[in-house]
């Protein structure tokens, strides 16, 4: 009998270190059926945005502007990600969103309902989502991107490929002509107040005297991301990175990915870059400049849409069903079973090397399957770091922490069992 149950207990605890892989996302957002998410932006360490609307199914998605769908949503966090209030509008389906500090921003929505091809409309805030008034004097069209370079300047990109720009704040929009037949924007940026480039998975768009002129390639991007005025990244539909080093007139192949379809990039400094990609469950990171890309896993359920990041390791990755992930590690991986015996009880080990130079280990054990949250902290008492926020099973777990980017100085970590705090000890990091 004591066989039988030893070979019982070492198969649950199998499945269950299957179950729950780790990983260095979690999730900070309730979970809300059918509402996609498709933009997310910190406009602070404190403050952030996402938006989107809800549909069905991914055909409903993919034809948006033809479905009567009127409710949007955005998503507000005042600190720091950790908390998101959901502000349904039932009268507007929200396309894309651009906030130029934590209270003024811009977004396009889709003012229906209607049938057909019917117009979008931008709305204003500029008191953090309080409010929105209609503040758009823009054509009969069907808008789905925005963007300002400025406070006065800011651009939006429609369906068939027509541009309009405003010069004051978005009292006024100006017809600027068509930057591709067609087609449906699916990347913009700004390099300055002129020269503002339109990517849609099939042309590539660039315009230096914004938007009276075009110029066209068959460069099919998706989305950009530029380090300076000369310097950016780009992502095209089959998984290859590009790069300029002269304001997008001239793209250079980098890398050939498994990244299909990548649709949101951002860079935390000239090497490392996250990317979310089309129907995808989880975040791709580069550490060389967008040569290589790993897979970061984030969810196994929910397709990521969307990521943003405030500092080189707090980020946020946005998707399907309203959830929204967290990581404040760069989305690594720094723990790992090292025992499925079973201890007598919860306990939180000293690290080691103690003082450290960058990185230190510990030890954490679980004597049952429980919600393990291991924090960081400095001495201050400010979260650094949250290495663990999941379903822990029973054994002993070895924890890595790197204080690479950080200060010297004293620090703090603490383990959390079903949201009460079991330990917390101290370590120095001297470099």
């Amino acid at each position: 009998m004591k066989t039988v149950k030893s070979i019982l207990i070492i198969t649950l605890l199998l499945i269950s270190n299957f179950a729950y892989s780790q990983s260095g996302w979690y999730r900070v957002s309730d979970s809300v059926r059918y509402l996609w998410l498709e933009g997310i932006q910190m406009t602070s360490a404190n403050t952030g945005y996402a938006c989107g609307a809800y549909y069905y199914s991914l055909a409903d998605r993919m034809n948006k502007h033809k479905t009567d769908y009127t409710l949007g949503a955005f998503l507000k966090t005042t600190n720091g990600g950790l908390n998101w209030q959901r502000i349904d509008d039932p009268r507007r389906n929200i396309d894309d969103v651009y906030f130029l500090n934590d209270l003024t921003g811009y977004f396009i929505a889709w003012n229906g309902p209607a049938t057909g091809y019917y117009p979008a409309h931008i709305f204003k805030t500029t008191d953090g989502c309080a409010t929105w008034a209609r503040h758009d004097s823009i054509s009969n069209g069907s808008f789905f991107k925005i963007k300002f370079f400025d406070a006065n300047t800011g651009m939006i990109a429609g369906k068939y490929g027509e541009a309009e720009f405003t010069t004051n704040g978005g009292v006024n929009w100006i017809y600027r002509g068509i930057w591709a037949y067609w087609m449906e924007p699916q990347g913009m940026w700004c390099i300055d107040a002129n020269t503002w480039l339109v990517g849609d998975g099939d042309v590539y768009a660039r315009t230096t005297d914004q938007g009276l002129t075009w110029n066209k390639d068959t460069l099919r991007t998706n989305t950009f991301y530029f380090f300076n005025q000369t310097t950016g990244i780009t992502g095209t539909i089959w998984g290859k990175f590009y790069k300029t080093t002269n304001s997008g007139l001239n793209w250079l192949e980098i890398s050939s990915s498994f990244v299909t379809d990548p649709i949101s990039l951002i860079f935390t400094n000239s090497n490392t870059g996250y990317t979310a990609s089309y129907n995808a469950q989880n975040v791709y990171k580069t550490t060389n400049g967008g040569i290589n890309w790993t897979e970061q896993f984030v969810t196994s359920n929910q397709e990521m849409y969307a990521v943003s990041f405030i500092n080189n390791f707090t980020g946020f990755a946005a998707g399907t069903n309203g959830e929204i992930f967290r990581t404040t590690n760069g989305g690594s991986v720094f723990v790992s079973n090292i025992s499925n015996e079973v201890p007598e009880k919860f306990e939180l080990g000293q690290n080691y090397p103690n003082p450290f130079n960058q990185s230190t280990i510990f030890n954490v054990q679980c004597s049952m399957k429980s919600d393990v949250c291991v924090k960081v902290y400095d001495a201050a008492g400010r979260e650094v770091q949250t290495l663990v926020n999941e379903t822990l099973a029973p054994g002993t777990y070895q924890i890595r922490f790197d204080g690479s980017g950080l200060s010297s100085g004293l620090f703090y970590y603490s383990m959390s069992v079903d949201g009460k705090q079991t330990a917390v000890r101290k370590m120095v990091m001297v470099k």
